[in-house]
């Protein structure tokens, strides 16, 4: 395929969005049309999960196509280096013009410029607000809730200014087929949203969060001591629904968003040559388990299952939501192989294509997801943060009490899912009469064949995704000649003759 003939790509990412707050994922409340419209024109894609409940490890094994624990991936301080391969270089040294708008949490600075031509982020010089309404002591100051906000509310104005700036570039491109990454704030918390949208949603019509099972029981230990920490436990039923519906409210801006980069490339003449995705980085809690934000090392369906909508040009539309499992890292290869790159590393995605041409309805039998750190993994925790610091309920634990923090992994299938803990209870979830997860049944004897299944395919995987070798051979003498999959790997951008800098 010549570079003149490859399909754009646009890649429309928020930040912390739940695959249940669609329509297309069979939410009748919610309001979500240019999401289901992507979903309509092409496939919805109701079980994708991402490999890390928080954005950086998130966003890197999106980019990579690796798992976080391949090449050590697991935080938020350890992005995608000079070295290892990225989605957006790809593009750019495949020809495309790379246009990246909004925030990072994915490629090392000194990366940026090999990544993109162009980077655009803040809010064009206008004025922000960024204050919450609530003092450091307040009993909801670490809940998130912040309600109503005026319309230069610092993300959502940032938001805006984005998604504006992406619809310029799509309506006057350069001549080159473009790579575009449209990355969104919200609704990423604090609960906070102008006018229409904060009231946009009937508190009494938006369904109850889920509540945890009595005294966490059967829960990890960091999910209560963070309820607790947030002092979420002084919130009334009437709080917890107004999270929901604040929440909502930042959804359905952020698709509002969306459709503007949809009308740029419809009135510009460019639909119908244009990949579009429009995902999320991983879900939120926003009231269910009586939590709010995320949690590193849990994994409930709130975190880890979020939107996946695309739309292939030639693809006839699916005429359902597809139930296939679906993870992230299968975007990659799936974009790769519809503009004919090749990509020159090992990765572990799955190409989606079969699904989206209707050949298959299914995809993988299992997903995976992993998070946390050894107890003496000090360079692996978040920044610690005061009292005042509104982030202090999670990050602050990692230091005090490194043991909840501790390393996890899931695997999950359709029926099942299983999770796996260093220091703190396992979890088993019976996903067809049990979808809220409150019911853990890793104790009870009669399941200690699946618990036995899922170990398997746990030990199984590891074994496959433990590590990813280069392709290009070091020779080991100066006469020895290289393979032909070494020699073509050598020209790809990211294997380099030199080791990477001290910065790299």
């Amino acid at each position: 395929m010549s570079t003149s003939t490859r399909p754009n790509v646009v890649l429309f990412v928020t930040d912390q969005a739940r695959a249940k707050d669609t329509g297309y994922w069979g939410n009748p409340l919610i309001r979500t049309p240019n999401t289901d419209f992507v979903a309509q024109q092409g496939a919805g894609l109701r079980w994708c999960f991402v490999q890390n409940p928080v954005s950086t490890p998130s966003r890197v094994a999106m980019a990579s196509g690796w798992y976080c624990h391949v090449n050590g991936h697991r935080t938020m301080h350890h992005m995608l280096r000079r070295h290892e391969p990225n989605m957006l270089r790809y593009f750019k040294e495949a020809g495309y013009y790379v246009w990246w708008g909004g925030k990072n949490d994915m490629i090392n600075e000194q990366v940026i410029p090999l990544s993109c031509h162009e980077r655009v982020f803040g809010s064009g010089g206008q004025e922000v607000v960024t204050k919450g309404p609530w003092e450091p002591g307040d009993r909801l100051y670490h809940t998130f809730l912040w309600g109503e906000m005026p319309e230069n509310y610092g993300p959502s104005l940032s938001d805006d200014y984005v998604a504006r700036q992406a619809g310029e570039f799509i309506a006057d491109p350069p001549q080159e087929p473009f790579f575009m990454l449209i990355n969104q704030t919200f609704p990423h918390p604090p609960y906070a949203v102008a006018e229409p949208y904060f009231s946009m949603y009937d508190r009494e019509q938006v369904p109850f969060p889920i509540r945890p099972p009595e005294n966490f029981a059967g829960k990890p230990k960091i999910l209560q001591m963070v309820h607790e920490r947030m002092r979420m436990d002084e919130l009334s039923d009437d709080e917890l629904r107004e999270i929901v519906a604040v929440y909502w409210g930042m959804v359905t801006k952020t698709d509002r968003n969306l459709g503007w980069v949809i009308e740029a490339l419809q009135d510009s003449g460019r639909w119908d040559n244009t990949v579009i995705v429009a995902t999320s980085d991983h879900g939120d809690f926003a009231g269910d388990y009586q939590s709010t934000e995320k949690m590193q090392n849990t994994f409930e369906d709130c975190l880890v299952n979020v939107p996946f909508t695309i739309r292939v040009p030639g693809c006839e539309p699916l005429p359902e939501p597809s139930e296939a499992l679906v993870e992230m890292i299968d975007l990659l290869p799936t974009v790769a192989e519809v503009c004919d790159l090749e990509l020159g590393h090992t990765h572990f995605g799955k190409s989606l294509m079969p699904v989206l041409r209707g050949e298959t309805d299914e995809h993988r039998a299992y997903v995976f997801s992993e998070g946390g750190a050894l107890k003496d993994e000090i360079h692996t925790h978040e920044t610690d943060r005061p009292h005042e610091n509104l982030y202090w309920s999670r990050p602050a634990l990692q230091f005090n009490q490194p043991e909840v923090h501790g390393k996890a992994v899931m695997v999950r299938s359709h029926e099942w899912k299983y999770v796996r803990r260093l220091y703190d209870t396992d979890e088993l979830y019976d996903l067809k009469r049990d979808p809220n997860e409150v019911h853990n049944l890793i104790d009870d004897p009669a399941y200690k064949d699946i618990v036995q299944e899922m170990t398997t395919v746990l030990a199984d995987w590891f074994l496959e995704t433990g590590d990813e070798v280069p392709w290009r051979w070091d020779l080991r003498t100066s006469k020895e000649p290289h393979p032909d999959w070494s020699a073509d790997v050598a020209r790809q951008g990211f294997v380099r003759d030199v080791e990477p800098g001290p910065a790299d």
